[in-house]
């Protein structure tokens, strides 16, 4: 079932699925631009960070088993009382392959302009398949795989490899369509309501020296709880009233975004997002600056922005990530405040924003 922020997939998974993959992508941008309505739509970065997957059971000579791992050994071990001994007695001496699936998530942005938000990130996945192992051990010498083993296709089973060969062309599969501003509209409002019922709560303060006790509730205990803001949309408006966003820089081509649906226990729904840098190039972590003047730690900010390509990055990297620190950002909000260095107004509000009530992903 579909989320409130998500766009319709199946025309375009079916789309996105027939488009061979090429070298930059040329002819996915080519096929969105003529079939579809992201005409506009562009190549933002590529996540490789996704281990294998297990995908289909083949025997020795290519012929397919099954289309389906998964599928393959729930079947197999509703058959054998689930019992993972079971299924590999029942299947040692097969001669069965795994195939897995190598993965790359590849991100394109649908910008529609005008505030920062809004825009729509598709995510695709881009899957190479090939085979290294065998599917179960041959013996139960080195130990036998057990039913965790089993469901999630471990590499670690025992079973017998050798070099790997890949299987046919890489191709696409559409991962997902999310409109972003749908999404931090939904994200802030679930936080406000849920932010707004937190305050109301009460907790009993006592005074350590007189025993005295009263009643309060959070929002009355905690400084500034009204001006407190979901992180998503802080982060869009420092965007906005930064260097980057006043020189026209769009957040969506240089960010993508991780986003997470999550409901607890209680049944409390809460979206947040974790933004993924999207640079290319080498940047090197800003590392041994305690003994530098901030004069110097401020000159290699400014090199660091450089290297990205654009106004006050440094700002947005310190708040996720490592290659810019939480105690670098504080030393130059101090010298500013100090007169010891000038930084452009707006960017100084958006500093003194942080040092205020600081936030991060």
């Amino acid at each position: 079932m579909s989320k409130e922020y998500e766009l319709p997939t199946d025309v375009l998974g079916t789309i996105v699925a027939a488009t061979p993959v090429t070298k930059k992508h040329a002819d996915l941008l080519t096929t969105f631009a003529t079939r579809t309505d992201y005409r506009s739509l562009r190549y933002v970065m590529t996540r490789d960070t996704y281990g294998p997957s297990p995908a289909r059971i083949i025997d020795a000579e290519g012929r397919e088993i099954s289309p389906d791992y998964r599928a393959w050994i729930e079947a197999e071990l509703e058959v054998h009382g689930g019992s993972a001994r079971a299924v590999w007695l029942a299947h040692k001496d097969a001669g069965y392959l795994v195939t897995e699936n190598a993965l790359l998530l590849h991100y394109f942005v649908h910008d529609r302009g005008g505030k920062q938000d809004n825009f729509v990130q598709i995510a695709v996945w881009e899957e190479q398949e090939f085979v290294e192992r065998e599917l179960l051990p041959r013996t139960d010498s080195w130990g036998l795989p057990d039913l965790t083993d089993l469901r999630h296709g471990s590499s670690s089973m025992g079973a017998e490899q050798f070099e790997r060969r890949s299987l046919g062309e890489p191709r696409y599969r559409l991962h997902e369509v999310i409109d972003m501003q749908r999404f931090a509209e939904l994200a802030e409002k679930l936080y406000l309501d849920r932010h707004r019922v937190r305050g109301d709560r009460r907790v009993i303060e006592t005074d350590c020296s007189t025993g005295e006790q009263r009643s309060l509730t959070i929002r009355e205990l905690t400084p500034g709880y009204e001006q407190m803001q979901w992180s998503g949309r802080r982060f869009f408006d420092d965007w906005t009233d930064s260097s980057a966003g006043r020189r026209g820089e769009r957040v969506c081509q240089r960010w993508t975004f991780n986003t997470q649906d999550y409901v607890d226990q209680q049944g409390d729904r809460e979206l947040s997002f974790v933004p993924q840098w999207a640079h290319t190039r080498k940047v090197a972590e800003l590392k041994n600056t305690r003994n530098l003047d901030v004069y110097s730690l401020y000159g290699k900010l400014t090199q660091f922005d450089e290297r990205i390509g654009m106004p006050f990055a440094w700002y947005f990297y310190g708040l996720h990530g490592d290659l810019v620190k939480s105690g670098q950002m504080e030393r130059v909000l101090e010298a500013a405040e100090a007169g010891l260095i000038v930084l452009p107004e707006h960017d100084y509000r958006v500093l003194r924003r942080w040092g205020d009530a600081s936030y991060g992903f």
